[in-house]
């Protein structure tokens, strides 16, 4: 049992160049969160709440069109020649952000951005290249290279913004974009996809019940996160933290909710039990925005919320792609983790949009009671999953 939880070399490089890879996606999205209302309130401050929305929702809009084509592409053309693409695209989008004047032209550049939505392709490539003994395992350093992405963007993004402003934060993502291309380019392929036609591949299973909540799981987390990065980097500001000192809130948080987390994975590695993390995470969710709501004028208690929030995220961003990869069929895997990463996409860019013209309209108590809502609804509907998946 121990021996088949061990690592393999080719699993470790895998591992680490496919992480970098999916955690440079995510910094393209996390990475004007902590500054983008802030930049705009600065220079152009009229609906400021609605144009940030749109900016940080345009990104998963694309995203969304563009995450089932490219799986699809995956499945019988392989993972690197797709990931290598979406890569460009997502480079060109970033200059092109890196060289906007106004708004409107960085919500077209983020829209470009999008388009390199390879974050299904790169979640199959993994699956293709672990055993499923250490699945889990390898799903959660996904969900630590998302962690590392936002520590990255959460902590680094506001002090290299006093220096570059948001033109150079997007430079510097799309130089990224590019060193990742060489990095795709050192995996070995191998030939676990299968070119079959597309009629005897994509099947109904792959709709199933267990599988539908775990998409729209997906969908609800990524709202809830999009819209609340609408408004928590401005309660730093009435903390009294300057932009280039939100590091200072963020890097102590993250430690604590990582450490966290390292135990509820090696419990799930080596017993399963995913359901019961996975509600136990989601309550951690509602308890975290309820204590925002609650206690927003009380420092200790937010930053403790946000420890708890960040905690069932980073345990739900690992176990969530490691359970739709062990329900769908190897043959179609890029499909249905194409169909999960385009809901999680829906979810960036409905929690941006809707979040904006809630915080529009109602101030920081709107993006609370959506995100209550929708959190509470989904602690419901999980108790229908399945405990062995």
């Amino acid at each position: 049992m121990r021996e088949t939880e061990t690592l393999l070399q080719s699993e470790r490089k895998a591992i680490f160049a496919l992480c970098f890879v999916y955690g440079l996606r995510m910094l393209g999205l996390f990475f004007i969160m902590p500054v983008i209302v802030y930049d705009l309130q600065e220079n152009d401050p009229l609906n400021v709440g609605l144009k940030a929305g749109f900016v940080i929702g345009a990104y998963g809009i694309t995203q969304a069109i563009f995450q089932i084509p490219f799986g699809i592409l995956s499945d019988f053309f392989g993972r690197k020649r797709v990931i290598v693409a979406g890569l460009l695209l997502f480079s060109l989008g970033s200059f092109f952000a890196a060289a906007s004047t106004n708004t409107t032209e960085l919500i077209v550049a983020r829209l470009i951005q999008g388009m390199g939505a390879i974050s299904s392709v790169v979640t199959a490539f993994l699956a293709d290249l672990t055993r499923p003994k250490i699945r889990t395992k390898a799903m959660a350093f996904v969900g630590l290279s998302i962690g590392t992405a936002f520590i990255l963007a959460l902590v680094i993004s506001p002090i290299t913004y006093s220096f570059v402003g948001l033109n150079g934060l997007f430079f510097i993502v799309g130089l990224l974009g590019i060193f990742a291309v060489l990095v795709v380019l050192g995996i070995k392929e191998t030939k676990c996809f299968l070119r079959t036609k597309i009629v005897e591949s994509y099947t109904l299973r792959i709709f199933s019940f267990q599988l539908t909540i775990l998409f729209f799981s997906i969908f609800i987390l990524m709202t809830i996160q999009a819209a609340l990065f609408i408004v928590i980097p401005l309660y730093f500001l009435d903390f009294g933290y300057q932009i280039q000192d939100h590091w200072k809130i963020y890097l102590p948080v993250l430690c604590f909710a990582f450490l966290g987390i390292i135990w509820p994975i090696k419990k799930i590695t080596r017993d399963g039990n995913q359901r019961l993390f996975f509600i136990f995470s989601i309550f951690l969710l509602f308890l975290s925005i309820w204590s925002f709501g609650q206690f927003s004028e009380n420092q200790g208690i937010f930053l403790l919320s946000l420890v708890l929030y960040f905690l069932g995220f980073n345990l739900l961003e690992a176990i969530l792609p490691s359970w739709v990869s062990m329900l769908s069929a190897v043959e179609s895997r890029g499909f249905s983790l194409a169909i999960y990463n385009t809901f999680q996409a829906m979810g960036i860019f409905f929690g941006g949009t809707i979040g904006g013209l809630l915080f529009e309209k109602y101030g920081f108590d709107g993006i609370i009671y959506l995100c209550l809502i929708l959190s509470f609804f989904w602690i419901i509907i999980s108790f229908r999953l399945k405990k062995d998946g």
